[in-house]
């Protein structure tokens, strides 16, 4: 185990984030509630919703999936400071909930998994360790992943068992593409610094 651990050093901000995932997990029901989107209360100023309901879950269940979610980017070790990572949770937590609420018919929103899909698209991209294959390969599964969610041959009803709710296939689609975003950006910076 020491021997992986050097090899592959984690990254510990992911770690922290589940860990305030499971935290708010364990006060229930009542702290899901006032911090979940509801489009019946954002009218009344309610705005740390589109921010907050991307922390806490339907249950156990789902806490505990995203949770390896994060558990996986903090493998990656991506190599960016965490208060980019911190910015990028919370600008696209925010672009997910404003879709969800314009352009969704959902009512109530809870979940980590859609900003994930951009946090594990850009955890492979600046992975210290996956080689540039393995980085092109990951993203590629995750943008596959996001296509196939959104065709007629998606059915989520084994997830949806298990959580206990319908999947916001939506929120995973605007996660990833502000993952993938933020990548295409990198790579045109980085054209830019090699033409110069």
């Amino acid at each position: 185990m020491t021997n992986f651990l050097q090899r592959y050093p984690i990254s510990i901000w992911p770690l922290i984030f589940a860990l305030i995932m499971l935290i708010l997990a364990a006060f229930g029901l009542e702290v899901r509630n006032a911090l979940r989107l509801d489009s019946a209360v954002i009218g009344d100023g309610h705005w740390w919703r589109f921010i907050t309901a991307h922390w806490v879950h339907i249950g156990w269940e789902h806490a505990l999936l995203n949770i390896a979610g994060f558990i996986l980017v903090s493998w990656l070790q991506p190599k960016v400071h965490w208060a980019s990572w911190l910015l990028f949770y919370l600008i696209a937590s925010v672009l997910t909930s404003a879709y969800l609420i314009l352009h969704s018919k959902i009512g109530t929103y809870v979940g980590a998994s859609g900003v994930l899909h951009g946090l594990l698209i850009l955890g492979a991209y600046s992975s210290q360790w996956l080689d540039t294959k393995r980085k092109i390969l990951m993203i590629l599964a995750i943008t596959l992943k996001l296509v196939w969610e959104q065709s007629p041959l998606y059915q989520g009803d084994s997830i949806e068992h298990l959580i206990g709710a319908r999947v916001a296939v939506d929120a995973h689609l605007i996660g990833g593409i502000c993952g993938l975003f933020v990548v295409l950006i990198l790579l045109i910076k980085k054209r830019q610094k090699l033409n110069s």
